[in-house]
Order: structure tokens, then sequence, then C-alpha cells
């Protein structure tokens, strides 16, 4: 038998032994199947949508908070929303496809209903926003689209406020829009305000402490352009009159802790009270079980008209 090459040149003749070989294959089979696992979990981060819009990507697992936890999210601004009903914040980061730097983070606070969710989107509703028509309750400004869907207020925020990509901000409210049905029904208190001089986008609810009374709760308010002042406008649903009739004598004993002065008031309004303090003027109602009234007004004429239309409205709109 001829020798080898390597036998002639007296160089050492390697040959792996056979389990040495089998533990190679499994290892770097191992190696593989950790790595497309690795890149199988990056792909499919799970979305707090049932469809994310094409264009964007979760880049962050989803984040549930609790009404003992959201402390950990909003720091310092917990105290707002349990008050107002809070009961669960979704949140989730998302990156756009085109843009590895234009991160939007989508928070869907769950207030329990609509109401609430309604106080916590007026009550900070920034003063650059734009209503959009994402829902009849909605708003953009720089880099954020805020809206009302049922009992959910929604936030969408773009870390750095880009113009050309804000249609990535509408498409995620808008599918959060599409895919999560809720009841329709609004709000029977803001149909209750008279339409006229209405000012659009300035209906509020002060869910607790109203005008700083702590028994005047769950209060709507709306503002109106009557010359070249804002007058707002109040209404309170109570459980019954006489609830009514005994928070608006509450408030009137209120204010005139604070040095208020009786008004006489020229209207036909039953049991209605009229002051003045601080160079302001506060007039105060029931009508059946709801309390109204006009708040700040500057003069008592303007007062007195916008309390006359606010009452025939509750009147006419039984």
């Amino acid at each position: 038998m001829k020798d080898s090459m390597k036998t002639r040149l007296n160089l050492p003749i390697f040959r792996p032994a056979a389990p040495i070989l089998i533990k190679l294959k499994i290892t770097l089979t191992i190696f593989a199947i950790i790595a497309c696992m690795a890149i199988s979990t990056r792909a499919e981060i799970p979305s707090i949508f049932i469809n994310t819009p094409p264009d964007i990507k979760p880049v962050e697992e989803p984040e549930s908070y609790g009404p003992d936890t959201l402390w950990k999210k909003i720091n310092g601004q917990a105290e707002f929303y349990l008050p107002a009903g809070f009961e669960q914040l979704k949140s989730q980061l998302f990156v756009a496809m085109d843009n590895a730097d234009m991160f939007i983070e989508v928070n869907l606070y769950d207030m329990g209903n609509l109401a609430n969710a309604f106080s916590v989107f007026s009550l900070q509703q920034r003063d650059n926003a734009k209503p959009i028509d994402v829902t009849p309750m909605a708003y953009q400004t720089e880099n954020a689209v805020y809206l009302v869907h049922g009992p959910y207020y929604v936030e969408v925020i773009s870390m750095v406020p880009l113009d050309e990509h804000m249609i990535l901000l509408h498409q995620l409210a808008s599918q959060f829009v599409k895919e999560t049905p809720v009841q329709a029904t609004g709000m029977e208190e803001i149909n209750r305000f008279p339409q006229e001089n209405q000012i659009k986008g300035s209906a509020n609810l002060i869910p607790r402490d109203a005008f700083g009374y702590d028994r005047l709760d769950k209060v709507f308010t709306l503002a109106y352009q009557l010359g070249q002042d804002e007058v707002v406008a109040f209404i309170s649903k109570r459980q019954s009159a006489a609830d009514a009739a005994k928070l608006v004598d509450g408030l009137y004993a209120f204010y005139k802790d604070f040095g208020a002065k009786d008004i006489k008031q020229n209207t036909t309004i039953k049991g209605a009270r009229l002051i003045e303090i601080m160079g302001t003027y506060e007039f105060m109602f029931s009508i059946e079980n709801y309390v109204a009234g006009v708040h700040e007004a500057p003069t008592q004429k303007q007062a007195e008209n916008l309390a006359r239309k606010l009452a025939e409205s509750l009147q006419n709109r039984k």
C-alpha cells in the first residue's frame, strides 16, 4: 500500500473523532436555534393594537398600570387621574419604519366611562390645540394627538416634533378608534347648554371641588363669547331636585364666607342667587335635578342674560 503525502512528509495526520463532530454539529444547531428565536422575538413584539399600521412597529413590550402602580409611569400626576375614575393605563413605544429616531409613545387610559375620560382630556388641553376629525373630541399639537373614545383618553406622542411624520400619529390614533368598539352614548349635560355664542372646544368637566367648593363635583362648563368677553356657564346633574337645591344653597354660603355681596337679580328664574365677588358675578340656580349657573361674569348683565338662556335650554330639553 502506498503511503499518503502526509506520511511521506512526516506530517501529523488529523482525523476528528466522530463524537467531536457530533458535538460540534449539535452546538452549531443550538446557536442557530437561539439566533432564530432572538430574531423572531424582535420581529414579533406584541402590540397593543390588533393590527399595527404598516409604517410603524413596536420596539418594546406593552406596559400596563393600575391605580396602585400608575405613579411609576407618571409620578407626580397620578393624583390627577385617580380621582377622575382611572382604571388602567396601557402604554407602548413604537418607531417609524423609515426613521429609526422617530419614536412614538401611545398611552391608552381607561377611565371607566366617557365623562371621566372627557374630564382628564378637557382639563389638560394644550394651549396650541388644533381640532382634528379622528373623533368628535380630538386635537393635535406640534408633536402629539389627544382624543377621547368612549371610556378611553388617548395620547399619541412623538418624541420629536416632525411635521412629515404627523400622519403616523393620526394612523395610530385612527387605528385604535377603528378596532375599539364603544357604546355610542354622549354626555347629556353637554347637550343641555344653549348653542348660541358657544366657543368651540371650550367644554370642560371638573371632576371635584368645582370653583373651590368641596361639595360641588362633576360640573360641566362651557365658555361663551359675549361681546369682547368670554363668560362661562356650568351645569351639574344631581340625584334629585332636593339635592340640587341644597347644593345651590351650599355654594351660595361658600361664596358668602369669602365676602361675596348679594345683588338683586332681574330674572324670573325661581330660587336664583346672584352675588358679586372680587369684581365678577356669580349666578346660580337649580332646575329639577340640575345645578346650573354662570361663573365669573365681568358684568351683571352678562351673568343674567346667559343665565336666562341656560335656564330656557334646560327647561326645553327635558
